[in-house]
């Protein structure tokens, strides 16, 4: 396990919303890890800065072997604790 690397989280783009000044953000990530390493409570923590409630990551891990693709949704980025993922769906039929 390498854990996170920071420059490999890019910011893709920047979606506004509503009003005062609301967006949801879209990142690519890629790193050595595993998936479910990647999925671990706390493993975004060191860009808690960076990320936001319903936040989007591309993910590809294991990207130095046979790759395994995610993609995510922050679900809780708070100033203090674990910064938490999970995989996202389309399970609201929309």
């Amino acid at each position: 396990m390498a854990g996170f690397e920071a420059r490999s989280l890019s910011l893709v783009n920047s979606v506004p919303y509503g009003s005062a000044g609301k967006a949801v953000d879209f990142f690519h990530y890629a790193t050595a890890d595993a998936a479910a390493t990647v999925l671990t409570d706390g493993y975004f923590n060191a860009a808690r800065d960076k990320l936001a409630v319903n936040d989007v990551i591309e993910a590809m891990t294991v990207a130095d072997g046979v790759g395994d693709k995610l993609s995510l949704k922050v679900l809780a980025a708070p100033a203090s604790g674990n910064v938490t993922t999970a995989v996202n769906t389309d399970a609201s039929g929309a």
